[in-house]
């Protein structure tokens, strides 16, 4: 019998969100809008702005899903382009972008083969909330390199990832050094646990949450 390989592994996990986003059963897209989480990336927002005017230039969102943040950041004055696998998940984000009156660029494709999508280069500001630490080893590889070849030297992402453990159908999660491991043209210059939020479900809170900055050398 064959073994299934990463990408077999990527296609169960595309069908598995694509079922989610079907039936509307979104508990990530729920969680955006707790105060601890929301006032922390706006703050984290802040600090990439800092002592710049609009437009600020850029901006990729992997795996953005229905363009909670990515809608976000193009009202701070981004040119933001989001991506993502799941068609029902991007028609959403059209509809979320028309509604916030802003304009952003909404792509269908893999993050593990950006080159293979209509994805332009030299992005200044890249957001990955939840995607990287879902992924195979494998994979986490194949996007850091793709996600390298389109950060302009000296940009900034931003993850957020859960911190690594055994769970059957949640996120695996990912250490600082699985990150640095997938991210060898990148330094990890700070992380941070995202602020306690008893409204959060429990396993979120025992997954312990926490932002990381990178900047691309």
């Amino acid at each position: 019998m064959r073994r299934a390989s990463a990408w077999d592994i990527l296609g169960a996990v595309s069908l598995a969100y694509r079922l989610l986003y079907g039936v509307g059963f979104t508990p990530w897209e729920q969680l955006a809008t707790l105060p601890a989480l929301t006032e922390g990336v706006s703050a984290l927002f802040d600090r990439e702005e800092d002592g710049h005017r609009p437009p600020y230039g850029p901006a990729l969102d992997l795996g953005c899903g229905s363009g909670i943040w990515a809608v976000k950041l193009a009202a701070r004055g981004w040119q933001v382009t989001g991506v993502d696998f799941v068609p029902k998940a991007l028609r959403r984000a059209h509809e979320r972008a028309r509604e916030a009156g802003v304009e952003v660029r909404l792509i269908e494709g893999d993050v593990t083969a950006l080159g293979a999508t209509v994805v332009d280069s030299d992005y200044r500001f890249l957001l990955d909330f939840g995607l990287f630490h879902d992924l195979t080893d494998e994979q986490r590889e194949a996007m850091g390199r793709e996600v390298s070849a389109v950060a302009a030297p000296g940009a900034t992402m931003l993850m957020l990832a859960w911190a690594p453990g055994r769970r059957r159908v949640l996120p695996r999660g990912a250490s600082r050094g699985d990150i640095e491991a997938a991210y060898p043209a990148w330094k990890l210059i700070d992380d941070e646990a995202l602020a306690d939020e008893p409204r959060a479900p429990k396993y979120v809170q025992k997954a312990h949450p926490r932002f990381y900055r990178l900047r691309h050398e």
